[in-house]
């Protein structure tokens, strides 16, 4: 702000004396070429007297006095564009007004007003005719106050306040709602000190001191706004250098930034607070250039990024695992990703390239074996969820493996295993899960084999039809990858002949051989755990209750027992030797569980052949047993 400087009283009264000598001069020269009159014309001509000052022709100079010879009003074209600029209006011969046109637009934008001759304050305006500007004068027309409407509003936001003439102090409101959040101090006309509160919260966020050529010096800023000026600045001839942040207060610098013509060249930082720098950043045209960065804070600088000249993201390559070398490179446009290559297995090579689109992943590639082919390619849809796999599993350079997602989920997979450009297996799922398989093994463009995954009881069960009948002749049972049961249709008449049962070893404990015709039973097969047969058991009459027993020694039969009656017990008793010939023969014609009659050989045959004194060996209620196996 330029100090205003007013004559003293001398000068005021040399300018009264000009003034006087300038109505005088007026009041007894006559216009330029107009000859003196008398009467009421030479009366009404010389209450306006008009004067070419500089010669030039023009008009520059008009005095207007009242009927008693007194000034009223003095106009002047200070600019000799032949028109008035400056006016000058009198009360009692004693100055009251003046009012100027400083920018020669033909419009008054300041007036001064005076009281017995001293001017007390200065109006100016801006191009609407509104205020900006109110000075106030003391009795020496010197400044005291001054008001400014800074932004056009209307509202004085700015104040100055003078001391002999001399600027002091000055406050500002900048958001215009009555309270000053700006204070700034002054010395010999110069900025001494500047303080911003600018969320007016009663608490300052910026101090600037200035040195005595009224230049800043040092600043201190409130930049995180919790109350601690964490950021220093520094100048050098009013332009910045340095600045300096401590963001936890623990009088360690954690971000240095160097300028040159107030422009940032270079920064670092300490991002973790532990003392160290680790993020390295140059710039030019005030714009990041590069930037390094140690991303775990071991000391190692594991991140490097390269900017455009608008200052956005060019590249960035990154040593993720921390071993020194760059495993991934990431690359943008206009500040956006568009691609993205990573060594996921850290051998040195590049295998996964991620292609972006709209700052989203669109398509990912890898080329595990590094022949420079992608042998797996996956498809993201807008929302960054994959859509579709394409894999190619034995690397020979062509797709044969496809997996189709919908939301994020497994919905199918297709394979050619032949590789003879036709799909040979198919997976179906939901919800994520697998719910189903089909496979065409022998190629020939039917899937014959069918695994269900969603089947009661089995973790899997897989159908073959060979025939391509549309009827499954086998079917397997799993249960959590182990077979547990195994059903033949050996016919082909879609009614399954035989069943396998086995334990959670895998190992064969039983079997059964359904009856192909209704009158005929059902033969159910115990086995050891070397899958040998050591008992079998049949319902010849089919009541549902067991009535012949057969037993094994050495996968031969030894015995065969059976209940004639239907009581459950068995009552007639056949042995055999190892040739599996009958031997012996034996009867219960009372049914007391004791042999009547005895036909063959007398003797015990090894314990193999002895007869029971009770009951036959327990089939394990195989009425019960044979309706499960049926279900």
């Amino acid at each position: 702000m330029h100090q205003i400087k007013k004559p003293n009283s001398g000068h005021r009264l040399r300018a009264i004396i000009a003034l006087g000598c300038l109505i005088l001069l007026f009041v007894l020269a006559p216009a330029a070429g107009a000859p003196a009159e008398a009467g009421k014309n030479a009366e009404d001509k010389s209450r306006r007297v008009e004067k070419d000052a500089d010669g030039d022709g023009k008009i520059d100079q008009i005095a207007c006095f009242d009927e008693k010879g007194r000034i009223q009003r003095l106009e002047i074209d200070n600019n000799k564009d032949g028109e008035m600029d400056l006016f000058q209006y009198y009360v009692d011969e004693t100055i009251a007004r003046l009012e100027r046109d400083s920018d020669y637009d033909g419009r008054i934008n300041t007036i001064d007003y005076f009281t017995k001759g001293r001017r007390v304050r200065q109006e100016r305006f801006d191009k609407t005719r509104q205020i900006n500007r109110v000075t106030y004068f003391n009795k020496d027309e010197k400044p005291v106050r001054m008001k400014t409407d800074t932004t056009g509003s209307g509202f004085f936001d700015t104040q100055y306040y003078f001391r002999n003439g001399a600027l002091t102090f000055s406050t500002r409101d900048t958001d215009e709602n009555d309270t000053t959040n700006v204070w700034q101090t002054y010395q010999d006309g110069k900025p001494l000190t500047r303080m911003v509160d600018h969320n007016e919260n009663g608490r300052l966020e910026e101090i600037i001191f200035f040195n005595a050529r009224g230049l800043p010096e040092e600043s201190r800023h409130d930049l995180s706004k919790d109350n601690a000026m964490e950021t220093t600045r520094y100048y050098e001839n009013g332009e910045l250098v340095c600045q300096q942040k401590d963001t936890d207060g623990d009088g360690r610098i954690d971000a240095l930034t160097l300028f040159e013509n107030s422009e940032p060249i270079r920064r670092k930082k300490d991002a973790n607070l532990d003392g160290r720098f680790d993020i390295f950043t140059k710039f030019k045209n005030s714009q990041p250039v590069t930037q390094e960065k140690d991303s775990n804070f071991d000391g190692t600088r594991d991140t490097f990024t390269w900017f455009d000249t608008d200052g956005q993201v060019k590249k960035i390559t990154e040593d993720t695992r921390h071993t020194g070398n760059i495993d991934r490179i990431r690359y943008f446009e206009d500040g956006n990703p568009v691609r993205m290559t990573y060594d996921a297995d850290g051998d040195g090579f590049m295998e996964t390239v991620s292609y972006f689109e709209n700052q989203k992943i669109r398509r990912q590639t890898r080329d595990a074996n590094q022949d420079g082919k992608p042998d797996t390619t996956v498809i993201f849809n807008a929302r960054e969820e994959k859509e579709k796999v394409e894999s190619d599993t034995d690397l020979n350079g062509t797709p044969d493996t496809w997996q189709f997602y919908e939301n994020g989920r497994m919905q199918r997979i297709e394979k050619d295993e032949n590789e003879n450009g036709a799909i040979d297996l198919r997976a179906f799922y939901q919800n994520g899960e697998k719910q189903k398989l089909i496979k065409d093994s022998d190629h020939d463009g039917y899937f014959e084999i069918t695994q269900w995954f969603d089947r009661p009881k089995w973790s899997m069960v897989m159908e073959q039809d060979a025939d391509a009948d549309g009827t499954a002749e086998a079917r397997l049972c799993y249960k959590d990858g182990i077979l547990r049961q195994k059903s033949i249709d050996e016919d082909g008449d879609g009614q399954m002949d035989y069943r396998e049962i086995y334990n959670d070893s895998e190992k064969l404990v039983k079997s059964v051989e359904y009856a192909r015709e209704p009158e005929k039973s059902d033969l159910i097969w115990f086995y050891d755990e070397d899958e040998n047969p050591i008992r079998a058991q049949k319902d010849k009459n089919g009541d549902g209750a067991t009535d012949v027993w057969f037993y094994y020694t050495d996968r031969r039969v030894s015995r065969v027992e059976e209940d004639t009656n239907g009581d459950g017990e068995p009552d007639l008793w056949e042995h055999y030797d190892e040739s599996e010939a009958l031997v012996k023969t034996e009867k219960d014609l009372n049914y007391d569980g004791k042999p009547d009659i005895v036909e063959g050989e007398q003797e015990n045959l090894s314990g193999a052949g002895a007869t029971p004194n009770a009951k036959a060996v327990s089939p394990d209620n195989d009425k019960q047993n044979i309706s499960e196996e049926n279900k």
